[in-house]
């Protein structure tokens, strides 16, 4: 037996007085409703209603029930108004860390954005170069160019990127001709 739908199904019995009008408004038959209620009664070990052809009055238990499961359902159907609420309205901190070049040309106009839209998002962002943990040192999100370092993550492309090697030309002048970008690594005078 569903205790909630069973309680629900009481209340809705004791609002409408007749079983045909809360089978009505439950889209339920008036037996199966009829069948609830008794299962509700056997599991309580008590009778909630006394029940005649014309009316339908309350025990003094189904009084007591009665006005603790309208406050139950009320808790119910608020606590469920407030998690859609939530779900329905972002907010809270996104924990973040991104390459030092992707926060600067990427994410930070898009936070910017983001925020202007939902202003109750908070973003706590490490802008680190370095492969970071995410899960020991606490983050929600990294957005990192190349492959995932651990078959733990979840990864999704977000997009595309070319890299481009620039030099200045007197750079190039100095330099001896680039046969490996390891020679990038050594200075000129």
């Amino acid at each position: 037996m569903d205790r909630w739908a069973a309680m629900q199904s009481f209340v809705r019995v004791v609002e409408s007085g007749s079983f045909v009008a809360a089978a009505d408004r439950l889209a339920l038959s008036t037996s199966s409703l009829s069948r609830q209620i008794a299962e509700l009664e056997q599991h309580l070990g008590a009778r909630l209603m006394n029940r005649t052809t014309r009316r339908l009055s309350l025990t003094e238990s189904g009084q007591a029930f009665y006005e603790r499961a309208v406050s139950l359902l009320n808790d119910l159907a608020e606590a469920e108004a407030l998690a859609g609420q939530a779900a329905a309205k972002p907010r809270g901190t996104l924990r973040l860390t991104c390459s030092h070049n992707m926060a600067q040309r990427r994410v930070a106009p898009a936070i910017a954005s983001f925020v202007h839209q939902y202003p109750d998002v908070k973003f706590d962002l490490t802008v680190s170069d370095r492969v970071i943990d995410l899960v020991d040192d606490g983050f929600d999100l990294a957005i990192r160019v190349g492959r995932v370092g651990s078959d733990r993550l979840v990864a999704r492309k977000l997009g595309q990127t070319r890299l481009i090697v620039c030099a200045a030309p007197s750079y190039l002048r100095k330099m001896a001709r680039l046969k490996r970008p390891s020679i990038l690594t050594r200075t000129t005078r």
